[in-house]
């Protein structure tokens, strides 16, 4: 079995990340690939601050950089979210493997997994989480299913594409984790 971990993206990660934008099975899928890596930069740059919105990270598989995962507040995006009905409480996320040969191996549902768990719901008042594959993009979109991901809805983004929008419930704390003062309010 595979170990798969996150380390927060860095600036020194973009000439990875521009490569990876340019290989044909992930800029199949992204909506416009970059042209130039200044155009990387730009965009992904400000996402290896703290105070960035977006929590960026390099996908690590065996201590190999793999790919790239991203969530942030859906609320970034309002126009986005009343579409599709999102509230406050509703985080996004998005991924790709980046190198080719781990692709096919059951990576990204186990990224997803894991991603959800340690990053996306460990942020306080994030009830749910939504990610919104490309309709054609079949191996994504059964990744996020075999992660717990349930097809929610279909909807067109900005760009006018349309996307099978999954939904993932964050899930009750047992009450055994809630402490006992919260037991004796029972």
């Amino acid at each position: 079995m595979r170990e798969i971990a996150f380390r927060s993206l860095s600036i020194d990660d973009m000439q990875s990340l521009f490569l990876w934008l340019l290989r044909p099975h992930v800029s199949k899928w992204y909506a416009t690939p970059p042209a130039t890596f200044a155009e990387v930069v730009a965009k992904y740059g400000p996402r290896t601050q703290r105070d960035s919105p977006v929590q960026a990270y390099v996908i690590l598989v065996d201590g190999r950089e793999a790919g790239y995962i991203q969530c942030y507040p859906m609320t970034l995006f309002p126009d986005y979210a009343a579409q599709i009905g999102c509230d406050a409480g509703c985080a996004g996320m998005d991924l790709f493997i980046g190198e080719e040969s781990l692709v096919g191996w059951g990576l990204g549902a186990g990224a997803i997994e894991r991603f959800v768990a340690d990053v996306v719901f460990a942020q306080p008042g994030v009830t749910a989480c939504v990610a919104g594959p490309s309709e054609g993009n079949r191996a994504s979109i059964r990744a996020f299913e075999k992660a717990g991901f349930r097809r929610w809805k279909v909807a067109d983004n900005e760009r006018g594409e349309r996307e099978c929008v999954l939904r993932l419930e964050a899930r009750p704390k047992a009450l055994s984790q809630l402490g006992p003062r919260v037991l004796d309010d029972l």
